[in-house]
Protein backbone atom coordinates (compact mmCIF):
# COMPACT_ATOMS: atom_id res chain seq x y z
CA UNK A 1 0.00 0.00 0.00
CA UNK A 2 1.45 3.67 -0.41
CA UNK A 3 -0.18 6.31 1.95
CA UNK A 4 -0.15 9.72 -0.14
CA UNK A 5 0.02 12.99 1.20
CA UNK A 6 -0.46 16.46 -0.05
CA UNK A 7 0.89 19.46 0.89
CA UNK A 8 1.36 23.12 -0.77
CA UNK A 9 3.01 26.05 1.47
CA UNK A 10 5.09 26.94 3.94
CA UNK A 11 2.04 27.47 6.58
CA UNK A 12 3.86 25.62 9.69
CA UNK A 13 0.47 24.17 11.03
CA UNK A 14 -0.62 22.00 8.26
CA UNK A 15 2.80 20.66 8.09
CA UNK A 16 2.60 19.63 11.69
CA UNK A 17 -0.36 17.68 11.01
CA UNK A 18 0.90 15.93 8.09
CA UNK A 19 3.72 14.91 10.29
CA UNK A 20 1.26 13.15 13.15
CA UNK A 21 -1.27 11.64 10.81
CA UNK A 22 2.37 10.33 8.95
CA UNK A 23 3.72 8.68 12.31
CA UNK A 24 0.13 7.67 13.10
CA UNK A 25 0.55 5.09 9.98
CA UNK A 26 4.14 4.54 10.28
CA UNK A 27 3.97 2.54 13.45
CA UNK A 28 1.53 -0.43 11.53
CA UNK A 29 3.46 -0.21 7.99
CA UNK A 30 5.38 -3.19 6.81
CA UNK A 31 8.41 -3.59 4.38
CA UNK A 32 6.05 -3.38 1.57
CA UNK A 33 4.45 0.09 2.16
CA UNK A 34 5.42 3.10 1.68
CA UNK A 35 4.82 6.94 2.88
CA UNK A 36 4.51 9.41 0.05
CA UNK A 37 4.63 12.94 0.30
CA UNK A 38 3.24 15.27 -2.36
CA UNK A 39 4.67 18.90 -1.67
CA UNK A 40 5.65 22.21 -2.59
CA UNK A 41 7.75 23.06 0.20
CA UNK A 42 9.88 19.67 0.46
CA UNK A 43 12.40 21.04 3.00
CA UNK A 44 10.19 20.90 5.89
CA UNK A 45 10.05 16.92 5.73
CA UNK A 46 13.96 16.71 5.44
CA UNK A 47 13.92 15.31 9.25
CA UNK A 48 11.83 12.32 8.05
CA UNK A 49 13.22 11.61 4.56
CA UNK A 50 14.46 8.56 6.25
CA UNK A 51 11.22 6.86 6.20
CA UNK A 52 9.10 8.86 3.86
CA UNK A 53 9.27 9.77 0.23
CA UNK A 54 9.15 13.49 -0.76
CA UNK A 55 7.89 14.23 -4.34
CA UNK A 56 9.10 17.91 -5.37
CA UNK A 57 6.42 19.81 -6.99
CA UNK A 58 6.13 23.63 -7.70
CA UNK A 59 3.29 25.80 -7.61
CA UNK A 60 3.00 25.47 -11.63
CA UNK A 61 2.38 22.12 -11.26
CA UNK A 62 -0.68 22.87 -8.81
CA UNK A 63 -1.50 25.67 -10.79
CA UNK A 64 -1.87 22.73 -14.23
CA UNK A 65 -3.89 20.38 -11.61
CA UNK A 66 -6.43 22.64 -11.57
CA UNK A 67 -7.66 22.44 -14.96
CA UNK A 68 -8.93 24.91 -17.27
CA UNK A 69 -11.56 25.92 -14.81
CA UNK A 70 -9.10 26.65 -11.93
CA UNK A 71 -10.76 24.81 -9.65
CA UNK A 72 -8.14 24.39 -6.75
CA UNK A 73 -9.21 20.90 -5.20
CA UNK A 74 -9.27 19.51 -8.75
CA UNK A 75 -5.62 18.61 -7.60
CA UNK A 76 -6.40 16.49 -5.27
CA UNK A 77 -7.39 14.07 -7.88
CA UNK A 78 -4.40 14.57 -10.05
CA UNK A 79 -2.01 13.90 -7.15
CA UNK A 80 -3.63 10.69 -6.40
CA UNK A 81 -3.05 10.36 -10.24
CA UNK A 82 0.18 10.95 -10.52
CA UNK A 83 1.00 8.87 -7.39
CA UNK A 84 -0.86 5.81 -8.36
CA UNK A 85 0.94 6.16 -12.07
CA UNK A 86 4.33 5.88 -10.04
CA UNK A 87 2.95 2.73 -8.30
CA UNK A 88 0.64 1.14 -10.59
CA UNK A 89 0.60 -2.32 -8.55
CA UNK A 90 0.04 -0.62 -4.95
CA UNK A 91 -3.32 -0.12 -3.55
CA UNK A 92 -3.69 4.00 -2.82
CA UNK A 93 -4.81 5.51 0.50
CA UNK A 94 -5.12 9.54 0.69
CA UNK A 95 -5.33 11.30 3.81
CA UNK A 96 -5.35 14.73 4.49
CA UNK A 97 -3.22 16.10 7.04
CA UNK A 98 -5.73 16.43 9.99
CA UNK A 99 -6.22 12.79 9.88
CA UNK A 100 -5.07 10.22 12.24
CA UNK A 101 -4.89 6.36 12.47
CA UNK A 102 -6.73 5.00 15.41
CA UNK A 103 -7.10 1.62 14.88
CA UNK A 104 -5.72 -1.35 12.82
CA UNK A 105 -4.61 -0.47 8.61
CA UNK A 106 -5.44 -4.19 8.06
CA UNK A 107 -8.79 -3.17 8.04
CA UNK A 108 -8.28 -1.00 5.07
CA UNK A 109 -5.84 -2.97 3.48
CA UNK A 110 -8.61 -6.09 3.62
CA UNK A 111 -11.31 -3.81 1.82
CA UNK A 112 -8.77 -2.51 -0.96
CA UNK A 113 -8.00 -6.11 -1.37
CA UNK A 114 -11.68 -7.22 -1.71
CA UNK A 115 -11.50 -4.50 -4.98
CA UNK A 116 -13.47 -2.28 -2.82
CA UNK A 117 -13.00 1.86 -2.30
CA UNK A 118 -12.52 3.91 0.65
CA UNK A 119 -13.74 7.38 2.36
CA UNK A 120 -14.29 9.28 5.41
CA UNK A 121 -17.38 9.83 6.66
CA UNK A 122 -20.55 9.12 4.76
CA UNK A 123 -22.83 12.29 5.40
CA UNK A 124 -25.74 11.73 3.23
CA UNK A 125 -26.85 12.76 0.15
CA UNK A 126 -26.26 16.46 -0.73
CA UNK A 127 -30.13 17.41 -1.40
CA UNK A 128 -30.29 17.26 2.31
CA UNK A 129 -27.89 19.51 2.92
CA UNK A 130 -27.81 23.37 3.13
CA UNK A 131 -26.63 26.29 1.38
CA UNK A 132 -23.81 25.90 -1.24
CA UNK A 133 -23.92 22.45 -1.13
CA UNK A 134 -27.64 22.21 -1.92
CA UNK A 135 -27.16 24.54 -4.49
CA UNK A 136 -24.67 22.21 -6.38
CA UNK A 137 -26.71 19.53 -6.01
CA UNK A 138 -29.69 21.75 -8.08
CA UNK A 139 -27.53 22.39 -10.58
CA UNK A 140 -25.90 18.47 -11.21
CA UNK A 141 -29.08 16.73 -10.26
CA UNK A 142 -30.40 14.00 -13.21
CA UNK A 143 -27.44 14.76 -15.41
CA UNK A 144 -24.76 12.60 -16.78
CA UNK A 145 -21.10 12.33 -16.72
CA UNK A 146 -19.13 9.91 -17.67
CA UNK A 147 -21.91 7.52 -18.43
CA UNK A 148 -23.38 8.52 -14.52
CA UNK A 149 -26.75 10.02 -13.80
CA UNK A 150 -26.27 11.41 -10.59
CA UNK A 151 -29.50 10.33 -8.67
CA UNK A 152 -30.49 9.77 -4.87
CA UNK A 153 -28.13 6.43 -5.06
CA UNK A 154 -24.94 8.71 -4.66
CA UNK A 155 -24.19 10.03 -1.20
CA UNK A 156 -21.39 12.44 -0.15
CA UNK A 157 -18.64 11.03 1.39
CA UNK A 158 -15.74 13.48 3.24
CA UNK A 159 -12.88 13.26 1.00
CA UNK A 160 -10.09 13.46 3.66
CA UNK A 161 -9.76 10.05 3.00
CA UNK A 162 -9.70 7.76 -0.37
CA UNK A 163 -8.75 4.61 -0.81
CA UNK A 164 -8.46 3.38 -4.15
CA UNK A 165 -7.61 -0.45 -5.27
CA UNK A 166 -4.96 -0.58 -7.45
CA UNK A 167 -6.68 -2.65 -9.99
CA UNK A 168 -9.40 0.18 -10.97
CA UNK A 169 -7.52 3.24 -9.92
CA UNK A 170 -7.32 4.76 -13.43
CA UNK A 171 -10.96 4.11 -14.33
CA UNK A 172 -11.93 5.61 -10.44
CA UNK A 173 -9.13 8.73 -10.94
CA UNK A 174 -10.80 9.05 -14.50
CA UNK A 175 -14.14 8.91 -14.02
CA UNK A 176 -13.80 11.43 -10.98
CA UNK A 177 -12.14 13.93 -12.93
CA UNK A 178 -14.81 13.70 -15.75
CA UNK A 179 -17.66 13.87 -13.06
CA UNK A 180 -15.80 17.39 -11.88
CA UNK A 181 -14.80 18.46 -14.68
CA UNK A 182 -18.70 18.30 -15.69
CA UNK A 183 -20.00 20.05 -13.23
CA UNK A 184 -17.91 22.72 -12.96
CA UNK A 185 -18.32 23.21 -17.03
CA UNK A 186 -22.10 23.43 -15.64
CA UNK A 187 -21.44 26.20 -12.92
CA UNK A 188 -22.31 23.64 -10.35
CA UNK A 189 -21.33 25.91 -6.75
CA UNK A 190 -17.28 25.84 -6.76
CA UNK A 191 -17.62 24.05 -2.72
CA UNK A 192 -17.67 20.42 -2.65
CA UNK A 193 -17.26 18.94 -6.02
CA UNK A 194 -13.92 16.91 -5.93
CA UNK A 195 -15.44 15.06 -2.43
CA UNK A 196 -18.85 14.52 -4.38
CA UNK A 197 -16.73 13.45 -7.94
CA UNK A 198 -14.76 11.11 -5.59
CA UNK A 199 -17.74 9.39 -3.88
CA UNK A 200 -19.80 8.69 -7.22
CA UNK A 201 -16.55 7.50 -8.75
CA UNK A 202 -15.86 5.09 -6.55
CA UNK A 203 -19.44 4.66 -5.49
CA UNK A 204 -20.28 3.38 -8.91
CA UNK A 205 -16.74 1.85 -10.25
CA UNK A 206 -16.08 -0.20 -7.27
CA UNK A 207 -17.96 -0.21 -4.53
CA UNK A 208 -17.45 2.35 -1.69
CA UNK A 209 -16.79 2.02 2.64
CA UNK A 210 -16.61 4.53 5.19
CA UNK A 211 -12.94 4.47 7.18
CA UNK A 212 -14.19 5.93 10.50
CA UNK A 213 -13.71 5.15 13.11
CA UNK A 214 -10.39 3.00 12.37
CA UNK A 215 -9.39 6.91 10.29
CA UNK A 216 -9.97 10.03 12.16
CA UNK A 217 -10.84 13.29 10.68
CA UNK A 218 -10.38 16.02 13.40
CA UNK A 219 -11.21 19.07 11.00
CA UNK A 220 -13.28 20.75 13.78
CA UNK A 221 -10.76 20.19 16.45
CA UNK A 222 -7.53 21.19 14.73
CA UNK A 223 -6.33 23.04 17.58
CA UNK A 224 -5.69 20.76 19.93
CA UNK A 225 -3.51 18.56 17.23
CA UNK A 226 -1.62 21.28 16.41
CA UNK A 227 -0.39 21.95 20.02
CA UNK A 228 0.38 18.50 20.68
CA UNK A 229 2.12 17.97 17.05
CA UNK A 230 4.20 20.87 17.56
CA UNK A 231 5.19 19.97 21.53
CA UNK A 232 6.23 16.54 19.88
CA UNK A 233 8.14 18.33 17.49
CA UNK A 234 10.32 20.42 19.85
CA UNK A 235 10.88 17.11 22.27
CA UNK A 236 12.20 15.41 19.19
CA UNK A 237 14.70 18.40 18.06
CA UNK A 238 15.64 19.08 21.18
CA UNK A 239 16.70 15.72 22.65
CA UNK A 240 17.91 15.13 18.97
CA UNK A 241 15.95 11.79 19.14
CA UNK A 242 16.23 8.79 16.59
CA UNK A 243 13.78 7.43 14.62
CA UNK A 244 12.53 4.65 16.62
CA UNK A 245 13.37 7.14 19.73
CA UNK A 246 10.76 9.64 17.87
CA UNK A 247 8.20 6.53 17.73
CA UNK A 248 8.33 6.07 21.54
CA UNK A 249 7.61 9.45 22.10
CA UNK A 250 4.64 9.73 19.54
CA UNK A 251 2.82 6.50 21.24
CA UNK A 252 3.41 8.30 24.29
CA UNK A 253 0.85 10.86 23.65
CA UNK A 254 -2.17 10.75 25.43
CA UNK A 255 -4.53 10.67 22.58
CA UNK A 256 -7.73 10.33 24.78
CA UNK A 257 -7.18 14.15 25.68
CA UNK A 258 -7.28 15.30 22.10
CA UNK A 259 -10.74 15.47 20.73
CA UNK A 260 -11.67 14.51 17.03
CA UNK A 261 -14.93 16.49 17.26
CA UNK A 262 -15.78 19.92 18.87
CA UNK A 263 -18.94 22.10 18.86
CA UNK A 264 -18.41 25.76 18.46
CA UNK A 265 -21.14 28.42 19.56
CA UNK A 266 -21.37 30.80 16.92
CA UNK A 267 -22.94 32.83 19.30
CA UNK A 268 -19.62 32.34 21.41
CA UNK A 269 -17.45 33.51 18.30
CA UNK A 270 -18.92 36.63 17.58
CA UNK A 271 -19.06 37.68 21.28
CA UNK A 272 -15.36 36.80 21.79
CA UNK A 273 -15.35 38.93 18.64
CA UNK A 274 -16.86 41.32 19.87
CA UNK A 275 -14.61 41.82 23.52
CA UNK A 276 -11.10 41.21 21.37
CA UNK A 277 -12.60 44.47 19.40
CA UNK A 278 -13.43 46.80 22.40
CA UNK A 279 -10.46 45.57 24.47
CA UNK A 280 -7.54 45.53 22.55
CA UNK A 281 -3.97 44.42 23.34
CA UNK A 282 -1.68 47.99 23.48
CA UNK A 283 1.57 49.38 24.90
CA UNK A 284 3.55 46.75 23.22
CA UNK A 285 6.92 47.31 23.83
CA UNK A 286 9.99 46.07 21.25
CA UNK A 287 13.66 45.46 21.26
CA UNK A 288 14.51 48.02 18.77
Amino acid sequence: MTILYLTFGEKTEFHVQAYLSMLSFRRQLTAEDRIVMVTTAPQLYRHMEQWVEIIAIGDEVIDAWQGEHHFFWRAKIKAIEHVSSRYPHDDILYLDCDTILYGDINELKRALAEGVGLMDENEGHPSGMKTKTLRMWKTVAGRTYDGITLGRQHNMYRAGVVGIPHAKAQEVLTTALALCDGMLSDGAERIVIEQYSISVALFERVGLRETYPVIAHYWASKEYWIKAGMELMARVLLTKASPEEEMRMYEALDFAQLPIYVYRSNTARRLRGLVSKVFKDRDFRFIV
